[in-house]
């Protein structure tokens, strides 16, 4: 029986988390493309010895805990502030505009974000209880949406409840936002073994912390890291903060600057990541 992946908001929901789910690729490519060092992948048996030897050290690494499906999918589930690092902006573009990827990002709090590319191009986007972007509102899953769960209705005001001026938008529960979006792209994941993290994890956290000195050689805008699997000096390469970002002026499908190797050389300044500190090998 499919666990399918309406339950993550009951399960995960309290402290928030990011989901990443990726078509075509394997766990161990994604952690990477999520900023791990390549190779540091950890069996679950070594995650749960290097967590409880490094509980009370400090604030360690975002760390991702990773698996596939067996359907084609590999999936990652961190905190909910680790998709919005700098060093994960770059790499990001390239996951979405090459694969199909099912992204979810709920803080336990407000509104989750959702959004999901199909073979690199978008196709839905449901943020704060409405579906943006343009042709989605005939999309199949945002017409479900409306009439099973009230995409789209009114919720009176307890204040004014006479008056539909005063009515806000109707948040669906997100239970059931989450049933027809797994149902829609076919996504399941394994209840039991992600309440047991009986999973493999990875830190996805930069091993040194890098700040670009100089703009971008092409546009003169910001540049950003990216660290392509491996993060130690020299490896990693500076790009645009527009790379393949469409629509920038003179460049439509983004800004190709980038600057790598000896160029890197007075372009940045780099400081091991301290977190590391705090993770201990038993």
């Amino acid at each position: 029986m499919s666990d399918g992946i309406d339950w993550i908001s009951d399960d995960l929901g309290d402290l928030g988390f990011a989901l990443t789910m990726v078509r075509g690729i394997g766990h161990e490519e994604l952690a990477v493309l999520l900023g791990a060092q390549a190779g540091t992948v950890m069996d679950p048996v070594t995650t749960h010895a290097v967590l409880e030897a490094s509980r009370g050290a400090g604030q360690p690494p975002d760390c991702a805990m990773l698996g596939e499906t067996g359907d084609g999918w590999a999936f990652a589930i961190e905190p909910p502030w680790a998709p919005y690092r700098a060093d994960r902006l770059a790499p990001g573009r390239e996951m979405w505009s090459r694969y199909s990827v099912v992204g979810i990002e709920d803080t336990g709090q407000d509104p989750p974000t959702v959004f999901a590319t199909v073979d690199g191009a978008a196709d839905f986007h449901y943020f704060w209880g409405e579906v943006h972007g343009e042709g989605t509102e005939n999309h199949p899953l945002t017409r479900r949406m409306a009439a099973e769960i009230g995409l789209g209705g009114r919720e009176p005001d307890p204040d004014f409840p006479d008056d539909p001026e005063e009515w806000g938008l109707f948040i669906p529960e997100m239970r059931d936002v989450y049933r027809l979006l797994g149902e829609h792209y076919g996504l399941t994941l394994p209840r039991q073994a992600i309440a047991e993290r009986r999973l493999a994890h990875a830190f996805t956290e930069p091993r040194v912390r890098v700040r670009p000195l100089k703009p971008c050689p092409v546009c003169g805008e910001q540049l950003v890291p990216w660290g392509g699997g491996a993060w130690g000096p020299g490896d990693y390469r500076l790009v645009c903060v527009h790379h393949n970002l469409p629509g920038k002026p003179g460049h439509p499908a983004g800004c190709p600057g980038e600057l790598s190797g000896p160029a890197l050389a007075g372009a940045v300044q780099e400081e091991p990541n301290p977190r590391y500190d705090n993770v201990r090998t038993p």
